[in-house]
């Protein structure tokens, strides 16, 4: 009997692959949506500590509190760009989850073809194997018996 062989197994290998590449291009964009929130955290810590600065400040020059109140606007305008972009972060990271589970599910689809493929030729390859050994059971009992007649037939013989 031949040996075992998938005929699509170059193929489960690329989607395998393929699946490990988008793996890998969402782990990118999970890194870039942990980035994006911890600029965020330290973009309101600063806010934070410039509000309490302004707020601690009592004899501050007019121009000053301007600056101030403009350092904030632009703090707040900064934290919205952040989370637009946090937000299309996230729009990617559902889109590439999707592609990742239809990568993997290509796989699976592969591997349980290749299951049910391989079970099929060890069904057949046992039957081969339950056959050739009838058949040598049967070829040895043939000879033992030829060779039972013959000893038969010598000790016969005056």
């Amino acid at each position: 009997m031949k040996k075992f062989a998938f005929p699509l197994e170059r193929i489960r290998d690329f989607r395998s692959r393929q699946a490990e590449a988008e793996e890998i291009k969402l782990q990118r964009l999970l890194a870039e949506r942990a980035e994006g929130a911890a600029a965020i955290a330290r973009l309101d810590m600063e806010r934070d500590l410039a509000g309490r600065a302004l707020e601690e400040e009592t004899a501050a020059q007019a121009q000053e509190l301007a600056a101030r109140d403009s350092y904030r606007h632009y703090l707040l305008g900064k934290r919205k760009g952040l989370l637009v972009r946090q937000g299309d972060c996230e729009n990617r990271i559902g889109a590439q989850t999707r592609v990742l589970l239809e990568a993997r599910r290509k796989v699976k689809l592969l591997d349980g073809l290749r299951k049910r493929r391989l079970g099929e030729w060890t069904a057949e390859f046992d039957r081969e194997l339950e056959i050739l050994a009838g058949e040598l059971f049967l070829a040895k009992r043939e000879r033992e018996t030829v060779t039972a007649s013959r000893d038969q037939g010598r000790e016969s013989r005056p």
